[in-house]
């Protein structure tokens, strides 16, 4: 492996996350993408926040009528807020068998964000596949 030189294109820079050809800064860690496997995005808050946002919507449909307009009004922006919650929060898990179950490897943000740093760290990778023939 060659060493990273200071004027290499930088894939995506932005929220603490920095993606180079040789490597992944996150606002915790720094990895080495020549030792990476996969870099993968989810949403872990979508199950907890979702399931109980959309019970919370269901029983003020259901029982509207005994309900005063504004407990009505806080279950259905309650239920808003969570969903919105679910949906837009994100985590970034870098997969390496070099990190083992020493550590977790996830990062937090804006599912929207860890969608772009994923998508530089796959065009980073590619980039270097056809340049060392890894």
């Amino acid at each position: 492996m060659t060493a990273p030189a200071f004027n290499e294109p930088v894939y995506y820079q932005g929220g603490g996350f920095r993606v180079t050809e040789h490597l992944l800064t996150t606002p915790r860690k720094t990895y080495s993408l020549s030792r990476l496997e996969y870099v993968s995005v989810s949403r872990p808050l979508l199950a907890l926040a979702g399931i109980p946002a959309l019970g919370a919507t269901g029983f003020a449909i259901a029982f509207w009528r005994y309900l005063t307009p504004g407990e009505g009004i806080v279950l259905l922006t309650g239920s808003v807020v969570a969903a919105s919650i679910g949906l837009t929060v994100g985590a970034l898990r870098v997969h390496s068998l070099a990190l083992r179950d020493e550590d977790v490897a996830t990062s937090f943000g804006s599912i929207f964000r860890l969608r772009h740093v994923r998508r530089a760290v796959e065009k980073a990778m590619r980039f270097r596949a056809g340049v060392e023939g890894v």
